[in-house]
């Protein structure tokens, strides 16, 4: 979103937390370029999205990294990779070099069209670009704050 509330992407994803306006009605958010509202929304569905995942994937650091791929593609998509990762022989609990793989079939027409995906077509490389982003800016900012802590201690 680049901080603009009212950006709205390719896709039709609004606001500071790019939600599509059917996502965030279903949480009963409706006026999403209102910053407020927006993060409200995005914590609902962040939240929902734990929720779902820690079902599924045991680990909590690979469950971030499944969480954040739904974010940005829909859990379902995420899934289907899941399902094509245990059939090529992956570890569907996995992202890195297993699910995160799979998600990047999802575009091809062999992939998408198999029996164990339910979703059909992805733009794979979407959510793989979007989880490894996040998570280098997340180690970015944790090592500014360490270092503006260790600045204040000093």
């Amino acid at each position: 979103s680049r901080f603009d509330p009212k950006e709205k992407s390719w896709v039709g994803a609004v606001g500071l937390m790019q939600l599509m306006p059917k996502t965030a009605k279903s949480y009963g958010y409706k006026n999403l370029t209102k910053p407020e509202t927006n993060l409200k929304a995005g914590v609902a569905h962040l939240s929902y999205l734990n929720e779902y995942w820690n079902e599924h994937i045991p680990d909590s650091l690979e469950r971030v990294k499944f969480i954040l791929a739904s974010y940005n593609a829909g859990h379902n998509h995420v899934q289907d990779a899941r399902r094509l990762a245990e059939k090529l022989g992956y570890d569907e609990n996995v992202w890195y070099e297993n699910v995160e793989s799979c998600m990047l079939l999802k575009s091809q027409k062999k992939y998408f069209n198999d029996d164990v995906v339910h979703y059909g077509y992805c733009r794979g490389e979407e959510p793989v670009k979007y989880v490894k982003e996040i998570l280098e800016r997340y180690v970015y900012y944790s090592e500014f704050i360490e270092l503006e802590e260790d600045t204040r201690s000093s």
